[in-house]
C-alpha cells in the first residue's frame, strides 16, 4: 500500500504546484488499493498551512476535510474528525496537543499527563502530572 509524505499531500490540497497535485492524482486513480495518510503527515500538513500559508484554523479544516472525504485514503477519519471539531472550538491549543490527547483516549491508554496547565484545562483527556 502506498503512503503520501506531507509534501504529496500538501501539493494535493494546496495545488501551488500543479504538476505534483496532478501527479498525485494519478497515483491515487492508478493505485489498486487505498493511499495511506499517516497522523504524522496530517499534523504536519495542519503545520504547514498556519505557518507557512498562514491559513485560518478555519481555512484549515476545510482543506483537511477534502482529505477526510477522499475515499482512497486510507486514515483513522473519525479521530481527525474529533481533532479538528476541537482544533476549531479551542483555539489556544495546538494541533499537536489536541490530536495526542484524542489519541490517547482512543487507545484506552488516556489520560494524556502533561505539564501544560492549558491543555489539562481545556481537554476532559488530558490530566497535570503532578510535581513534588
Amino acid at each position: 500500500m502506498a503512503s503520501l509524505d506531507t509534501s504529496c499531500l500538501l501539493r494535493w490540497l494546496i495545488g501551488d504546484i500543479p504538476s505534483q497535485a496532478q501527479a498525485v492524482e494519478k497515483l491515487m486513480r492508478t493505485q489498486r488499493s487505498s493511499v495511506t495518510i499517516t497522523d504524522a503527515a496530517m499534523v504536519e500538513s495542519v503545520y504547514a498551512m498556519e505557518t507557512a500559508y498562514s491559513m485560518s484554523r478555519r481555512e484549515i479544516v476545510f482543506a483537511m476535510s477534502r482529505v477526510l472525504g477522499e475515499s482512497s485514503f486510507d486514515m483513522d477519519g473519525s479521530l481527525w474528525f474529533e481533532v479538528f471539531g476541537d482544533y476549531l472550538s479551542r483555539p489556544k491549543l495546538s494541533v499537536v496537543d489536541i490530536y495526542l490527547a484524542h489519541r490517547a483516549q482512543l487507545d484506552a491508554k488516556g489520560p494524556l499527563y502533561t505539564f501544560d496547565q492549558k491543555l489539562a484545562n481545556q481537554m476532559e483527556d488530558a490530566a497535570l502530572l503532578a510535581t513534588e
